[in-house]
């Protein structure tokens, strides 16, 4: 570090003070540059940035103090010292308020002015320590977000990054919708294909889901062998929840021939279903191991809809169809009982959007 701190511009149109200057810093060992006016010290500050710089207030074409509010503008290390003939108390506050590191009057006692080089070489040292804690600090927890990302769903990973205090277990109610997608003759090909080949189809599809849920904004709760579901509403509140969750259906559907080229043409195909409703979301589990996710009625009903859906199909509850029901083509399937409810539900097969070819 110490060999970083050696570099001082010397900046002033006076040539007896630079050479005066120029003896006092290279005999404690630093390197030296010289400008003998703003607009010459700003080009050579360009080309290589000092460690410090020794800045004289009034100079042609460009003074000391816009040399200052310029270098000051994108860097908070470098080391300034403003050194000059006027000894105004004001233009020395407002000097410091710029951001300058010392204020030193003409004509300066050299054990003086080597004190003061001293002690903002030490600032800056200490700047540039900071600085290099914080690019590490900041790839470390770049490193763990990504690493969250992996395992938990962006939008979650992002609320646990942002929280001072550790998560609680515990949640709300609140009204999301809960997206589920199946894989439609994946058990049957399970029974005849090399477990490394199952793994690859069931990679493609579960890539084929998530980046659909991912791209309208969708939290991915969970994978469940050859099942997946999504969350909408949450944690980040979206007005727009279900069309954001039928938008994430019509781009998994449009995904199956992908996954029917990875099978090897096998007929493959998705079912889909999904419901809006009140449901608890927040942290579950113990205080040791939790999962941000969903419970209640309305998770039931989404998983109920997408295990009555055939291959191809995106099947909706009236609860969902209400909220969108202008902007989409739907089938009406009429009331159907679905398993666990005592009362039948109004169903719908989604279709497309209105005006989509």
């Amino acid at each position: 570090m110490e060999d970083r701190l050696r570099h001082i511009l010397l900046v002033d149109d006076e040539p007896e003070t630079l050479r005066l200057l120029r003896k006092v810093v290279q005999a404690e060992g630093y390197s030296v540059q010289e400008a003998a006016d703003g607009v010459e010290a700003l080009s050579i500050y360009r080309q290589r940035v000092p460690d410090l710089m020794l800045l004289d207030i009034i100079m042609p074409r460009l003074d000391g103090m816009a040399v200052l509010r310029e270098v000051r503008s994108h860097n908070a290390i470098t080391g300034i010292i403003m050194v000059s003939a006027l000894t105004s108390e004001k233009l020395t506050l407002e000097a410091m308020q710029a951001g300058a590191d010392d204020y030193v009057s003409k004509p300066f006692p050299l054990k003086e002015l080597r004190t003061r080089i001293s002690q903002v070489i030490e600032k800056v040292r200490l700047r540039q320590e900071n600085a290099q804690l914080q690019r590490r600090l900041d790839e470390a927890n770049a490193r763990i977000k990504a690493l969250f990302e992996r395992y938990t769903s962006a939008p979650v990973a992002e609320q646990l990054m942002s929280q001072a205090e550790m998560p609680q277990l515990g949640g709300e109610i609140q009204e999301i919708t809960v997206l589920f997608v199946d894989i439609r003759g994946f058990t049957p090909l399970a029974e005849v294909l090399d477990p490394r080949e199952l793994v690859q189809i069931l990679n493609t599809y579960l890539a084929i889901a998530a980046d659909a849920m991912l791209k309208a904004g969708g939290t991915v709760d969970k994978f469940m062998g050859d099942s997946a579901m999504a969350m909408f509403n949450a944690p980040a509140r979206q007005p727009d929840h279900v069309w954001r969750a039928l938008q994430t259906a019509a781009d998994i559907q449009k995904g199956q021939h992908v996954l029917r080229e990875t099978a090897g043409n096998q007929g493959l195909s998705f079912g889909i279903g999904l419901h809006t409703g009140k449901a608890l979301v927040g942290n579950i589990g113990t205080a040791q191991l939790m999962n941000f996710t969903a419970i209640g009625d309305c998770v039931n009903v989404a998983q109920r809809l997408q295990a009555m859906s055939h291959g191809g199909q995106v099947l909706l509850s009236a609860d969902s169809y209400r909220h969108v029901f202008s902007a989409v083509e739907v089938r009406s399937l009429g009331e159907m009982r679905v398993r666990g409810r005592s009362e039948p539900i109004t169903v719908y097969e989604f279709l497309g959007f209105k005006g989509e070819k």
